[in-house]
């Protein structure tokens, strides 16, 4: 098995709002119809080229400002990366 070009990271989820109550749009358990929320795509800047057996460590945190929402993230292994979309600059959500 060879290296792998990571460019960026799908973002979907899976809410059990109670017992087996599912709430998600994560592909193989996707609540069907579900129209109102749809996956995220937090790509790279630059790739990063990850060899076999190597971990991948990136971190991702929610921001909030007085008039937006918005998550900012950045690769720490195997090389940091700069942080991605800072302030909201690339993407945000209104409140």
């Amino acid at each position: 098995m060879g290296s792998a070009l990571v460019h960026g990271f799908a973002g979907y989820f899976d809410a059990t709002l109670y017992k087996d109550v599912h709430l998600g749009i994560e592909p193989s358990v996707a609540t069907p119809n579900m129209f109102s929320w749809f996956p995220i795509f937090f790509p790279l800047r630059t790739p990063v080229c990850v060899h076999p057996g190597s971990p991948l460590e990136v971190h991702f945190w929610r921001c909030v400002g007085s008039m937006k929402v918005w998550y900012e993230w950045c690769v720490t292994s195997p090389s940091p990366s700069a942080v991605h979309n800072s302030n909201g600059r690339s993407y945000w959500v209104g409140l």
